[in-house]
């Protein structure tokens, strides 16, 4: 048994937000990656080529990233909330609430990870503006 304290806040893998969040990183990062994409294509700003891919690309890399390391605080977070469940509860009905809670949104972070990339691999393979 851990004695570390349970964690606490928002975005805790025992509350809705915590366990909610890997789903809003995947649905922003596929919003952002559309309206990128529509608003460069639209003004004609994707014609810059930097290192062999067009500026869109690297944009929609960056965010593919960024969605990737956000995907990756939530998951060990949340991986980190199931082996510390039992140290802060009460009853053990709490212990086990918590640790399903945690296995959620660990398991979400996965799904959401494999989901970014299926919107990612388009970037790697299509011209930005096709």
């Amino acid at each position: 048994m851990s004695t570390a304290a349970p964690m606490t806040g928002l975005l805790s893998p025992y509350r809705l937000a915590g366990i909610a969040a890997p789903m809003t990183v995947w649905a922003l990062h596929l919003v952002l990656v559309y309206a990128v994409q529509g608003i460069t294509c639209g003004h004609g700003l994707a014609n810059p080529r930097i290192a062999g891919l067009e500026a869109l690309s690297w944009w929609l890399l960056a965010l593919t990233a960024a969605a990737f390391a956000a995907l990756a605080w939530t998951g060990l977070r949340a991986w980190r909330g199931w082996r510390a469940a039992d140290a802060g509860a009460a009853t053990p009905a709490i212990a086990a609430r918590r640790r399903f809670a945690a296995a959620v949104a660990s398991a979400l972070s996965v799904l959401s990870a494999v989901a970014v990339a299926f919107t990612a691999t388009p970037v790697l393979l299509l011209p930005g503006c096709a």
